[in-house]
């Protein structure tokens, strides 16, 4: 069923480090069972899976009984994805040798595989709730995603997901699957809005929302305007307006999408003025038309209502250095970096502040920083901070780039 685009050969050396090479009692022929498991040792630590296999089947005809050949056959076959011949190889040495928690759940991936889900989903919820390895907890737990899913039970599946990201937040599989199952029950969900509530506020707000992510600007605005035709008092409504037609406005300030969207920004604060990203918005346009006063007020106010809003903080901090106070930019710098220590914008503004103040070696330090988290790959500069969904700070054309 392929839930796993490759099986490391980290799970054979998981399941089988500190397991001897069969030790069963000497058979008749025990020259021959030391030769099989020499060649099955070596062909295994190789990566050389054909070959381990014809060694340990030899191995399973002179010793049937040695659970330890036996497990090891089945991370040999279930290596190889032939599932259906690891599950009887995994059964017979958890039967030999009662209390192999490991092997255990690889039969249960391997039922999994196989599309044997009630099989499946006791070792396997075990396998990402008890193991102590990442490599089996990984697969595990990717596993116990897709079962809870073909089971129907979603929540169960989102939780997973979700323990799953913070797991391992940055690993391409899981963001793969976790991304997909996200989509998948986002998509669920809205058509099952769609059938009760068709005409309600929050069918064309989640089709308003849909449209922005995709870059329809227009289609976006007319959903959120029939939003506010029906209710016109509905906080965040004016915000999301004025984020559609600022990403319309394509960076010119001039035109009048921006000078819209700073008069929605406006009024989403009137109507809501506890609105920290409506604040932070019209403070970031404030700055760039040169209106520092007024951006560094509406920065304190954002800050005010979120002390962690790292992009506030660091328009705070430079807004001070822009109206010759590098002193007071310091605080809102730190607790920047406090919030996000890899925030490139950040660093430079506090070398920018250092650099005012005549501290020479805290410069040098910023400066250091900022072109070490810029050596660490892509550019922060224009990457959204998802919960927030503001304009991200960004560095000024004549800064390094």
């Amino acid at each position: 069923m392929g839930i796993m685009v490759a099986r490391s050969t980290a799970i054979v050396l998981v399941l089988c480090a500190g397991t001897p090479a069969a030790q069963a009692p000497p058979p008749p022929d025990a020259s021959a069972l030391q030769q099989y498991a020499t060649a099955g040792e070596r062909a295994l630590a190789e990566g050389r899976y054909a070959d381990a296999q014809k060694a340990y089947e030899a191995l399973r005809q002179l010793s049937p009984g040695t659970a330890d050949v036996q497990a090891r056959l089945g991370v040999i076959y279930f290596q190889q994805g032939q599932f259906a011949a690891a599950i009887p190889r995994l059964r017979d040495a958890i039967r030999l040798k009662p209390g192999l928690p490991k092997v255990e759940w690889l039969l249960g991936m391997s039922l999994s595989e196989l599309g044997r889900y009630e099989e499946a989903l006791p070792a396997v919820r075990k396998a990402f709730a008890q193991s102590d390895d990442g490599v089996l907890r990984r697969l595990g737990g990717l596993h116990l995603q897709r079962i809870y899913t073909a089971l129907g039970r979603d929540q169960d599946a989102v939780d997973v997901a979700l323990r799953l990201s913070r797991l391992y937040p940055d690993d391409p599989e899981v963001l793969y699957h976790t991304g997909k199952l996200f989509a998948n029950f986002a998509y669920v969900q809205t058509m099952k809005l769609a059938s009760v509530a068709p005409d309600s506020v929050w069918l064309h707000q989640a089709a308003g929302e849909a449209n922005e992510s995709q870059g329809l600007y227009d289609a976006a605005l007319r959903e959120y305007r029939q939003v506010l035709a029906a209710a016109p008092r509905r906080p965040g409504i004016r915000f999301r307006i004025g984020r559609a037609l600022l990403a319309r406005a394509n960076g010119d300030a001039s035109g009048s999408d921006a000078a819209d969207a700073r008069k929605a920004f406006e009024d989403e604060l009137a109507l809501d003025p506890t609105n920290a990203n409506a604040a932070y918005e019209l403070a970031e346009m404030c700055r760039k038309a040169g209106e520092l006063d007024a951006a560094h007020a509406l920065f304190e106010r954002a800050v005010g209502r979120d002390p962690a809003f790292a992009d506030a903080l660091i328009g705070l901090g430079r807004t001070a250095i822009a109206l010759g106070r590098p002193a007071d930019a310091l605080t809102p710098l730190g607790a920047a970096l406090a919030v996000d220590a890899q925030n490139d914008v950040a660093w430079y503004q506090l070398a920018q502040a250092h650099r005012a103040l005549g501290n020479a070696a805290e410069q040098d330090r910023a400066l250091a920083e900022f072109t070490r988290v810029r050596s660490l790959g892509p550019r922060r500069t224009g990457i959204p901070d998802v919960k927030r969904d503001v304009t991200p700070q960004g560095l000024d054309p004549k800064s390094p780039k």
